[in-house]
């Protein structure tokens, strides 16, 4: 086990990134390419919503989704406010790196390495289908997250073929920035239809 501050993450394990209103973290459409989104979503159980915390670096980790085996990326190694997080080959860059650090009430903040900025969500927004981008750290409750052990027995249940679903309105390239100014996303995700 590894201990980031007071936060112990077993690197054996698998987790769930619960935002504020219990939504997870999970890629998009179970999209198992390179540049698909990260976004929020109900918890399903299922391994595109399910995360490991594998150490890079003394306290830092990659995360990993068990599903698609790619790590959270900044897309385009951006650095700015508003940058979006999404999946990508593991490779050695700093944009793939983060540091747990500890919060108020058992919940985290994700710090990225190489921005110096926390995971965080468009628009401040906790309902299905918001993206994870990364912004200056504000303590805002959407750069607050609970990370919880997903159960054995889900583990070791085979995973089912995904199960078509309604997904959350598209969104646009240009997003409304917590001033009230409109901005460029840090990237395009890449998204695949549900077969």
């Amino acid at each position: 086990m590894k201990k980031s501050a007071q936060t112990v993450l077993r690197e054996d394990a698998y987790y769930t990134i619960a935002a504020a209103g219990g939504r997870v973290l999970e890629v998009a459409d179970f999209n198992t390419e390179n540049g698909a989104q990260v976004r929020l979503w109900s918890y399903e159980g299922q391994p595109w919503q399910q995360w490991a915390f594998e150490e890079a670096a003394d306290g830092q980790y990659r995360i990993r989704n068990r599903f698609t085996g790619k790590v959270l990326d900044l897309a385009m190694s951006g650095v700015e406010n508003g940058t979006w997080v999404h999946q990508w080959n593991q490779t050695s860059g700093a944009s793939q790196r983060w540091e747990v650090l500890p919060a108020a009430n058992g919940r985290v903040k994700l710090r990225s390495v190489l921005a110096d900025k926390v995971l965080d969500l468009v628009g401040m927004r906790a309902e299905n289908g918001t993206q994870a981008q990364i912004w200056q750290d504000v303590n805002g409750e959407n750069q607050l997250w609970r990370l919880d052990p997903v159960p054995a027995k889900l583990l070791e249940r085979d995973t089912p073929a995904p199960a078509p679903r309604k997904t959350a309105p598209k969104t646009t390239r240009t997003q409304t920035g917590k001033a009230g100014k409109a901005k460029k996303s840090g990237g395009k995700a890449a998204r695949r239809s549900a077969k």
